[in-house]
């Protein structure tokens, strides 16, 4: 009768908590004549990312330059050896934490099951050591002017080493090392551009394992 979800934690996740953080914690935005603009951020398929890589730039459906914009995408996966995790046998593992749910359906909290210290039966669940791995991203940011992109790396760079994620989920560790820019001259305007990477510690726990 176990019905417990298992415990896991994915790529998915990491990747989440990154736009989670720029769209509800950084909240990118720049000033355009006088209001306000949103910028969105979009995770770069291997094909958008491609031609952002051929043509300088990011354009719609319609082949219309969108900016302002922040594109990113995951360029690779690391083992943290600074945290190794010897398992022995990644499928049959020796490392895992044992936890004990006291109170449940069957084992209800009363007064008298307390005070006698009575618990007809005791749960527990096994959950591994996760897998540490670094990730590491590579982000676009495209504005009209010098002085948007200014504010958007000074946001931006603020919020570098601080733990990226949901409240009240899991968190991970970022940091930024550079920033380069430069400038680009397409057949209309001229856009600001600035590219960095984001280095993320994360762990994993397959959730068809546990």
């Amino acid at each position: 009768k176990d019905d417990v979800k298992n415990p896991s934690v994915t790529l998915m996740d990491m990747d989440g908590a990154i736009i989670h953080y720029f769209e509800n914690v950084i909240k990118p935005s720049v000033e355009d004549n006088g209001e306000n603009v949103k910028v969105p951020i979009m995770y770069a398929s291997p094909e958008r990312w491609k031609a952002i890589q051929r043509d300088g730039f990011m354009k719609d459906k319609k082949r219309q330059t969108i900016t302002p914009v922040i594109a990113y995408r995951r360029t690779s996966i690391e083992k943290d050896e600074s945290l190794p995790i010897d398992k022995l046998d990644a499928n049959n593992p020796h490392h895992f934490y044992t936890f004990e749910k006291k109170f449940s359906n069957v084992n209800k909290y009363d007064n008298f099951s307390t005070q006698i210290g009575l618990l007809p039966q005791r749960e527990y669940y096994n959950v591994t050591m996760p897998d540490y791995v670094t990730l590491s991203y590579d982000f676009i940011v495209w504005t009209h002017y010098i002085e948007q992109m200014n504010k958007l790396i000074e946001r931006i760079n603020w919020s570098a080493g601080s733990y990226w994620g949901e409240p009240n989920r899991m968190r991970f560790r970022t940091n930024i090392d550079s920033y380069t820019d430069a400038t680009e001259v397409t057949d209309r305007e001229r856009l600001i551009r600035t590219e960095f990477s984001v280095t993320l510690r994360g762990y994993l726990i397959p959730e068809a394992f546990n």
